[in-house]
């Protein structure tokens, strides 16, 4: 991710978070808008390609159980399709 998309100060940070159901909890997700942005660049087509790189981003900026990763990148892909319908 390019230097211009980190936060700049912890408030900044703050500001950056949205909130997903994982496993039937609301989650705080820092920078997903961000990370979402940075996968659809490369046109990724398929569904396990575009989790990969979205869980990767996104583990960038929290930290993610790997025992739930799996429904971490479900959650995660079914934001990136949200964001693709409103494009």
């Amino acid at each position: 991710m390019g230097s211009d998309n980190k936060p700049c100060c912890a408030a900044d940070a703050l500001c950056r978070i949205r909130q997903v159901t994982i496993n039937g909890l609301s989650t705080g997700i820092t920078m997903l808008d961000e990370c979402i942005a940075e996968v659809k660049k490369p046109e990724l087509k398929s569904e396990p390609d575009i989790q990969t790189a979205l869980l990767k981003r996104v583990k960038v900026y929290n930290y993610i159980p790997r025992n739930v990763e799996h429904e971490y990148a479900r959650a995660l892909f079914e934001e990136y399709k949200k964001s693709c319908l409103k494009t």
